[in-house]
């Protein structure tokens, strides 16, 4: 085996091989199902651009000026940067709804190759 590609079909022949003889306690289905839960559930977490204003500050030893001009920064650009964060988290937003979708659509075409 040479080849990635070769090396994922030979280890998942194995994995079903092992599975049907009980290797695994719990099926792939359940398996499954609590993965995408919790990554799902985190992937459209991640999707939604929230940004924390008060994280605004300067770490310098006299920060004050430089916080004090980032906040203004901040309050003088809110329109625009909110404009841009609000296409960003709807793109965020498609973009982890299509791949539910593929997801989805991937588990019936195994679960219909397994037949």
């Amino acid at each position: 085996m040479t080849e990635p590609e070769q090396a994922l079909e030979h280890a998942r022949r194995q994995a079903a091989a092992m599975r049907k003889g009980g290797a695994y306690g719990e099926s792939e289905a359940e398996l499954g199902m609590r993965a995408e839960e919790g990554a799902g559930t985190k992937l459209y977490e991640w999707a939604l651009i929230e940004p924390d204003l008060s994280e605004v500050r300067s770490t310098r030893a006299v920060g004050r000026p430089f916080t004090a001009l980032k906040r203004l920064l901040v309050r003088l650009l809110a329109q625009y940067n909110g404009q841009i964060l609000a296409q960003q988290t709807r793109f965020n937003v498609t973009v982890a709804s299509r791949l539910a979708a593929l997801e989805a659509r991937i588990e019936e075409l195994e679960r219909r190759g397994d037949r």
